[in-house]
């Protein structure tokens, strides 16, 4: 049982840390047009927050698989 605990863990580790490193990168090289500057801004928040939150996701998730 805790191996199927540890595997769940590691599937959200990768699952995070992809979309984390995703969301960053749509950050960075947005691949859409917005129509004003604001929506832009908009854009680009959000996805670093998501990217960070991603990343964090995975993080403590590592924690939970080493302790």
């Amino acid at each position: 049982m805790a191996n199927l605990i540890d595997a769940f863990f590691f599937t959200i580790l990768v699952a995070g840390f992809g979309l984390g490193l995703a969301y960053l990168a749509m950050a960075f090289f947005p691949a859409t047009v917005a129509d004003t500057r604001g929506r832009r801004a908009e854009a680009v928040y959000e996805n670093i927050f998501l990217g960070a939150a991603g990343i964090i996701i995975a993080l403590l998730m590592w924690v939970a698989l080493v302790f």
